[in-house]
């Protein structure tokens, strides 16, 4: 598998704290990587790094060759690399369509839009159903699905997604994962950062696992579910 993002001895610090300590992970093309650990451990920290949002202390990014720690949150999405935040940051004033739209504010190519456009629709069936009502009116799931989409309308080909499932139903969860699962199945890259770390290494083909800002684990989904390290820690066993 070659390797579409690398990120090599990455380290993030706040004042005088390091909350990443040069961590090295990889993401293989067509794959779901879960980055998983507890509450605190630095998962949100190395994304935001990853995505510009925070600038590393030291490592590097390299994505098709270019380190992005070197550019510009906006720049590092025209290239393709897209997040969706931690608590969606939608914007609740504007209609789910409008959101939708702001997905694609670097985007030329006006058919490529109509088309996505449509997937995202058929991928989430209420957002289609309620496009003009305004987004802040949708549950947490809805609302979740709209960052997704609109993450989606970016046209990315690495998608970050930060704590996914926080604060949704079961019910909802398994629906947020479900569609994951598919959105892979088109052959686009995802890097997911959960604490629920069942859920996220059931659908990942490889994992690492975070604990105070060093990766002490990393294997495939499969086998990190199976390491008895994991289910101690973080699967209740």
């Amino acid at each position: 598998m070659s390797a579409l993002l690398q990120v090599t001895g990455l380290a993030v610090s706040y004042g005088h704290i390091e909350a990443v300590k040069g961590i090295d992970l990889v993401l293989h093309a067509g794959e779901i990587t879960a980055l998983v650990g507890a509450n605190g451990a630095g998962k949100s920290t190395a994304l935001l790094a990853i995505s510009g949002l925070l600038k590393a202390s030291r490592g590097a990014v390299l994505f098709d060759g270019v380190d992005l720690t070197k550019l510009a949150p906006h720049q590092i999405v025209a290239r393709g690399v897209v997040q969706v935040a931690e608590g969606r940051a939608i914007l609740t004033t504007l209609t789910v369509a409008e959101n939708l739209a702001l997905g694609t504010y670097a985007r030329k190519d006006k058919s490529g839009v109509a088309a996505d456009l449509e997937w995202v629709y058929a991928l989430f069936p209420v957002l289609r159903s309620r496009r003009d009502g305004l987004a802040g009116n949708l549950s947490g799931g809805e609302q979740q699905m709209l960052a997704i989409g609109r993450a989606l309308m970016a046209k990315p080909r690495v998608l970050l997604l930060d704590e996914p499932s926080m604060g949704l139903a079961p019910l909802m969860v398994q629906e947020i994962f479900r569609i994951l699962k598919e959105i892979n199945l088109t052959g686009l890259t995802i890097l997911l950062v959960e604490q629920n770390v069942r859920q996220a290494l059931k659908i990942a083909q490889r994992g690492y696992v975070l604990e105070t800002g060093k990766i002490v684990l990393s294997g495939s989904g499969q086998d990190l579910l199976d390491d008895p390290k994991v289910v101690e820690a973080y699967l209740g066993g």
